[in-house]
């Protein structure tokens, strides 16, 4: 019986190694370390749209065709007599204070003067105006000056081509009556530069004074301004009309569009992108002949009105040589559409003020 027994367990362990011999070897486990592929990661690039262009620190604009310069600041009469204005609509920037009388003149700025035909009518300095023209670090363009103005253009603290003390760069149109008759041209305004040994171009140390949206923004909030008044007193009551369809304000005083007779016809009227109302104080200085001072120092309050809407801004100058900052109601710097700007500086006196439609 035992014999037997270890037979069969004889059996079973032959039959278990044979078994075994028949099963397939599995290859031994090895550990791989994981394959990691090669990223090629490129440094995320993005295309300056504004390759070859030049900036236009005036409008907030780029162009090839654009080529910097120190602007020009040119007085231009306002009164009645004396318009329309002659190439007033290639400017840049147009200011507007209020002189004697109760009547206005006004600053074109240009950053380009290179095809001017006829320039004006020219009249003379008004020292506030030399403040304005200086915050652009422009050459300042007159025919004559008033005793204030005068004393600050003696002192030289601005690029100046007086036509009273130089009569070449100005000529008169005898077509009309004087003083509206003063007119100047790009190659008046060259030589007169070329004559007196300035720079036409900015300093090192120059700043810009506004500052610009890359592109076209509504405004988030405001109060609809399709209609923009702005009244200096009880006289000078100029006013603004939005245009949707071309996304400007068109300028009105007199009753009428307020155009310049040396555009297209049917492309004359002068139109801005931005409207900039600063208010502030005027005071006579000399009641003789009603010469104002105008409050240009200190802080205040104004608007600015784009595409149909305007909105409550702060104004502040620190020092007469400083340059005048603009800034929303929340203390963030003022931003203007890319466009020409019209200024209105207007007095806290009886019929001064703004309203909007």
């Amino acid at each position: 019986m035992k014999k037997k027994l270890l037979a069969l367990a004889l059996l079973g362990v032959t039959a278990l190694s044979l078994f075994a011999c028949g099963k397939k070897e599995e290859a031994p486990a090895t550990t791989q370390a994981p394959t990691t592929e090669e990223v090629t990661t490129e440094e995320a690039t993005t295309e300056d749209p504004h390759v070859g262009e030049n900036y236009n620190e005036l409008t907030g604009e780029w162009s090839k065709d654009y080529e910097p310069k120190r602007p020009i600041a040119i007085m231009i009469n306002n009164i009645v007599d004396a318009v329309p204005s002659s190439s007033t609509k290639k400017a840049d920037i147009i200011y507007e204070c209020m002189v004697e009388g109760g009547i206005t003149r006004i600053m074109p700025i240009f950053s380009d003067y290179d095809d001017i035909e006829k320039l004006g009518s020219v009249r003379s300095a008004r020292h506030y105006y030399i403040h304005i023209a200086n915050e652009y670090d422009a050459i300042y363009f007159c025919y004559g000056q008033s005793a204030p103005a005068k004393k600050i253009l003696e002192k030289g603290v601005i690029d100046a081509v007086n036509g009273l003390t130089y009569d070449a760069g100005y000529y008169r149109d005898n077509s009309r009556v004087a003083p509206h008759n003063v007119y100047t041209t790009s190659e008046k305004i060259k030589k007169g530069i070329e004559d007196f040994g300035y720079s036409a171009t900015y300093s090192e140390t120059h700043e810009k004074v506004l500052s610009f949206n890359e592109e076209d923004t509504d405004l988030a909030e405001g109060t609809a301004a399709n209609t923009v008044h702005v009244s200096f007193g009880s006289y000078m009551k100029p006013y603004f009309v939005y245009v949707p369809d071309k996304g400007v304000y068109e300028r009105y005083e007199y009753g009428g569009p307020q155009i310049d007779n040396m555009a297209e016809e049917g492309d004359n009227v002068l139109t801005f992108k931005n409207i900039i109302i600063q208010q502030s104080a005027y005071e006579c200085i000399n009641p003789k002949n009603d010469l104002q001072e105008l409050t240009q120092v200190g802080s205040g309050t104004g608007y600015y009105c784009t595409n149909g809407k305007s909105i409550p801004i702060k104004w502040e100058k620190t020092s007469k040589k400083s340059k005048t900052k603009y800034y929303t109601e929340d203390g963030e710097e003022l931003l203007l559409n890319p466009g020409k700007t019209w200024v209105s500086i207007i007095g806290n006196g009886e019929g001064a003020g703004v309203s909007f439609e």
